[in-house]
């Protein structure tokens, strides 16, 4: 296991800048997801991180070893850091065996032959391939080729091993157990693990740790409890799949809790504050489609009446999408929770009910944009289960 910290990490494209002076430490033994969409700078960071490209300025540290230092223009290649790396696009040597694709990274190291063998099988084992050694690469499914990388990444025992979307190209099942089997081979080899994706699920399923990026820098890192309970702006609350973020103004605080006029109609939610706000300050109210239940009747903060507008069956739960006050909100209720007879339907009228403990309260200068287009572009897609 190895500890990585990171201090001034920037990387330039020409005048554009990818990232900007990162500061992290990844601690020795952690699983470590970098989230974000496209462009956010997180595969840049793990590219960086593995010697793969040459940042514009700061240091990196992995363990006792100083791998970069624009300073003192110190750059330790990718094949002279001791990490394992699992690609994307699995990045197997085609015309070699899997037996030969896995040893390949103990011949560089020059291991001896009986000793290679032992570990190419212990290695095979270890991802469910230990009677396919033989076979071409090119003649195994995607699965296959992920775990013959996975065991190539690990067979030289790096202390530190990247993964660069590495499950994308699989099918949602298969992503699953292909995630579980990444967990369990970092817990077994005890190695410090960094994750790249773009997907929070997944985030979430597998990490001690997760940072979320945007535009080349860190916006939140924490567990992800953390995150997925508390995020600290609006927009780490979208890409932590909060489908309701309204703008508004605090009407009044109550220790950690909230209430929050939304703007422009008579609404009142409350919500746990992820930040110091104050009667009149202007702020967020953000909540899950699955935390807007269905409630017979009642009023105050939280409750809300609308119009269904359109009804999405899912077969487990039904994704609503409500008008309110003029707004439009995304409620999701689990099928199980109703009667058959009563799933609600367009034209029908309902109330809802926000528990002030499942919503969050923004302060301004982490606030959503308030232009209803911002309301509107959340499609069904987004009220998916996640």
């Amino acid at each position: 296991m190895t500890e990585v910290q990171v201090s001034g990490l920037t990387k330039k494209y020409g005048a554009k800048a990818a990232l900007h002076e990162l500061d992290l430490t990844i601690e020795s033994g952690q699983f470590v997801t970098l989230l974000g969409p496209s462009g956010c700078g997180k595969t840049t960071t793990l590219r960086c991180l593995a010697g793969l490209e040459r940042p514009t300025s700061g240091r990196i540290v992995m363990g006792d070893r100083v791998v970069v230092d624009t300073a003192r223009r110190t750059f330790v290649p990718a094949d002279k850091r001791r990490v394992g790396m699992v690609f994307q696009s699995y990045a197997l040597w085609p015309h070699l065996n899997v037996t030969d694709n896995v040893a390949y990274p103990l011949k560089v190291a020059r291991m001896a032959g009986r000793e290679r063998a032992q570990r190419v099988q212990e290695m095979l084992d270890a991802v469910d391939l230990s009677d396919l050694g033989k076979r071409p690469v090119t003649a195994l499914s995607g699965g296959q080729q992920q775990r013959v990388a996975l065991a190539r990444a690990l067979a030289a025992r790096p202390g530190i091993i990247f993964y660069d979307e590495p499950l994308s190209n699989l099918d949602s099942k298969l992503r699953y157990q292909m995630g579980q089997q990444v967990r369990s081979l970092h817990n077994r080899f005890e190695t410090t693990s960094v994750y790249v994706t773009h997907d929070q699920e997944e985030a979430i399923t597998l990490s001690d740790r997760i940072i979320v990026m945007s535009e080349g820098v860190i916006v939140q890192s924490g567990t992800p409890s953390d995150l997925y309970d508390r995020p600290n702006s609006a927009y780490v609350a979208d890409f932590m799949g909060f489908q309701n973020i309204l703008p508004g103004t605090v009407t009044g605080v109550h220790g950690k809790t909230a209430e929050v006029r939304v703007d422009g109609t008579s609404l009142v939610f409350s919500g746990i504050t992820t930040g110091d706000v104050s009667v009149g300050d202007r702020a967020d109210i953000a909540f899950r489609a699955a935390h807007a239940r269905l409630s017979p009747g009642g009023s105050g903060s939280g409750r809300f009446r609308g119009t269904v507008e359109r009804t999405t069956y899912l077969g487990s739960a039904v994704n609503l999408l409500v008008r309110a006050d003029g707004l439009p909100m995304r409620v999701r209720t689990e099928t199980a929770e109703l009667a058959a007879e009563s799933v609600p339907t367009a034209g029908e009228e309902h109330t809802f009910a926000v528990s002030p403990d499942r919503a969050v309260v923004i302060p301004h200068e982490n606030a959503a944009p308030a232009d209803d287009d911002y309301l509107t572009t959340m499609t069904d897609a987004a009220v998916a289960p996640r």
